[in-house]
């Protein structure tokens, strides 16, 4: 009897009326059954989630804390100086661990070097300023504060590409891109007549030979290497910027189809990059 009162109690209704069945309401521990299990899943999910970001956060962590342990190390001692094992002590991690992020100390050294940055700025130099001038006193201070910033000589660095190209061809596509930079704006400037005539491969290594050659003296100064010393040089203190502007007035005044004032020239550049919301360098 008992059996048959609780079958009663939980069998389906017929409404005759309307011809389909009317289920019993859900009891309320079925409806807390069925939520509690859904909350559950969902709470598991979360937790795996928050564990893989938690992983993922901590690898990239790592791998910053390598790169910003290198640009120092690179800075302080040189490339050729710097070994894979240094890093990883300073780091705090097996030498084995910095081959996990990096296959070779070339690789660290591409990142330090910041792939993508140094485009970008020349996008906005070539694309968004029209006076030759200003744009050449740009690219001419913009490649000496970017060297000047490296962790170490461009020169050095020069000679450890030149050996590994297969290594380095993001750096080369960068270099390319500066010099046919370069190369536009002066053959841009002679056609407009603000420049005077010349063999304009030439005037670029000319260029680059000077913005190379002064960032070295930076770096040798920073490393208190710098033989001028010896010559009763008076080592200033100069930052990249300054540097850059030494750089394009030894360089533009003689390039001037009409003499110009390069403090008006630098104004002008500084003018356009606050603009453009860029850095100065």
């Amino acid at each position: 009897m008992a059996k048959t009162r609780n079958a009663q109690k939980t069998a389906p209704k017929i409404d005759a009326s309307h011809a389909h069945i009317i289920h019993p309401a859900a009891t309320p521990n079925s409806k807390t059954s069925v939520k509690s299990g859904t909350q559950s899943r969902t709470n598991t999910t979360t937790k795996t989630k928050k564990r893989s970001n938690t992983r993922s956060n901590a690898r990239q962590n790592q791998r910053e804390q390598i790169i910003t342990v290198a640009n120092r190390l690179f800075r302080e001692k040189g490339y050729h100086k710097t070994s894979v094992s240094e890093i990883a002590h300073e780091v705090g991690m097996d030498q084995s661990s910095i081959y996990y992020w990096f296959p070779s100390k070339e690789a660290i050294l591409e990142q330090v070097c910041d792939p993508n940055r140094s485009l970008s700025a020349l996008d906005h130099i070539m694309n968004d300023i029209d006076d030759r001038v200003v744009q050449l006193y740009m690219l001419i201070s913009y490649d000496v504060v970017r060297k000047c910033n490296l962790p170490f000589d461009f020169i050095e660095f020069e000679g450890l590409v030149y050996d590994h190209r297969d290594r380095f061809e993001g750096f080369l596509t960068r270099y390319r891109e500066f010099y046919q930079a370069f190369e536009r704006a002066i053959s841009r400037g002679i056609e407009e007549g603000v420049f005077n005539d010349c063999l304009v491969d030439e005037q670029v290594v000319t260029i680059l030979s000077i913005t190379e050659g002064i960032q070295h003296h930076y770096h040798a100064k920073l490393r208190g290497n710098l033989i001028l010393v010896s010559c009763d040089y008076e080592v200033k203190d100069h930052d990249p910027e300054a540097i850059g502007h030494m750089a394009a007035r030894t360089i533009i005044p003689s390039m001037l189809a009409t003499p110009q004032s390069l403090d008006e020239i630098r104004s002008k550049a500084i003018a356009i990059l606050e603009k453009l919301g860029l850095p100065r360098a």
